[in-house]
């Protein structure tokens, strides 16, 4: 179940990293209509839902991201300096390691208590590969939202 798990990571991270790697900064903050959160948002709590669901935030994420990006947080609540799209991106690298560094047989082990129906890391784990993909699909439609948005403003 590992090998699998980590190849379907490997396909959702390339497309992840492929599809926000070139969003700018200006862009990543824009909120357009008919969406509850950024670009930056959403490209952070995949970060931190995955550290969550995997790592059992062990502590490889600053604190702060937990405030920034954590279900039920939103852009406008946000008091501080956030991660630029370039370090976020970087971080999303560093973490996809990790993922690929954990043993096989982590993914068979029963979580303490079930998360969200789910009873083992590895069931954890596809249900955060769905989570992802929803999310990079958000990302996607604001991308296109926004750049329709911009070419009519010029």
């Amino acid at each position: 179940m590992g090998e699998v798990i980590k190849k379907e990571y490997e396909i959702i991270r390339t497309r992840f990293h492929s599809r926000v790697a070139d969003i700018t900064e200006d862009v990543a903050d824009i909120l357009p209509e008919g969406f509850s959160n950024n670009i930056r948002w959403n490209i952070g709590h995949v970060l931190v839902v995955t550290e969550k669901f995997l790592f059992a935030d062990k502590g490889n994420l600053p604190a702060q991201y937990y405030e920034f990006f954590a279900p039920g947080t939103k852009p406008s609540d946000w008091t501080g300096e956030v991660p630029t799209i370039a370090v976020l991106v970087q971080q999303l690298e560093k973490q996809y390691n990790r993922i690929k560094d954990l043993p096989n047989e982590t993914f068979n082990e029963k979580l303490a208590e079930p998360l969200l129906g789910n009873h083992t890391v590895g069931e954890l784990a596809v249900f955060s590969c769905f989570h992802e993909s929803y999310h990079l699909g958000q990302i996607m439609a604001m991308k296109r939202t926004i750049e329709a948005s911009l070419a009519k403003s010029n």
